[in-house]
């Protein structure tokens, strides 16, 4: 592993892929972790919000088997590291965000296909305590934190070096086995969401992911299946 860790920094996403020739000179494993992200990337392009105890890290790996499957493999991955490491609960929510057991987002996941060999994956996350101000209110299901945990620097530093780790020796082998490793972490299975396709929305329960990672919706008495949208939870069916 190759790691560069950043007081500050514009985004670790950025600087890795635009530094990504070089930085596989010294190794096919790159991670690029900061203390500080001024701008830092969320999905589709928006803006992730940078916090005091927050890690913040990007990262090579190979794409799953199946490539799709890719930033959900790594939610589930960082699920468990940090039910293990730090006796700590964070779950899911379909496609690429992390959420506190209160249902608060609490963290995301941008994977950016490069090639066979490379995905450039981001992850952030409010793992402790936040500000006392008034957290923005852009967020879906408003901003929250993992535990009241005080992050060090040498945590900003350490943690990214650990989960990146757990992930690349954790990797999950088959669709089979993610669809029921999601399903554990999952906060909103079985909960009627709103689903954005392509400015078309659609309502119905969530049943789960299929073998390419599309969320599967029941509407209607059918279940029909989302590859690329975005997801809001309504509430238990």
């Amino acid at each position: 592993m190759y790691h560069t860790h950043f007081n500050s920094i514009h985004s670790t996403q950025i600087y890795l892929k635009d530094n990504l020739v070089e930085l596989q000179s010294h190794d096919s494993e790159i991670l690029i972790s900061a203390s500080e992200q001024t701008l830092g990337i969320g999905r589709k392009g928006s803006q992730w919000d940078s916090y005091t105890n927050a890690i913040a890290m990007s990262f090579t790996m190979k794409p799953n088997l199946v490539p799709t499957l890719t930033p959900i493999e790594i939610g589930v991955l960082t699920s468990e590291f940090l039910k293990q490491e730090y006796g700590v609960s964070i779950f899911l929510k379909w496609p690429n965000d992390l959420l506190t057991a209160e249902g608060k987002k609490c963290g995301g996941i941008l994977a950016q296909y490069i090639d066979s060999e490379t995905v450039i994956a981001g992850l952030g996350l409010n793992l402790g305590s936040l500000p006392s101000t008034e957290a923005p209110g852009h967020y879906k299901h408003g901003l929250g934190n993992v535990s009241d945990l005080k992050l060090s620097e040498e945590d900003k530093k350490t943690i990214p070096a650990k989960l990146y780790s757990y992930i690349l020796k954790n990797r999950v082998q088959t669709a089979q086995e993610m669809q029921v490793r999601f399903l554990q972490a999952c906060f909103h299975i079985g909960h009627m969401v709103d689903i954005d396709d392509d400015g078309f929305n659609f309502e119905g329960k969530f049943m789960g992911i299929g073998q390419n990672g599309e969320a599967l919706v029941e509407i209607n008495g059918n279940v029909k299946a989302f590859l690329s949208s975005s997801l809001k939870i309504l509430g238990k069916a």
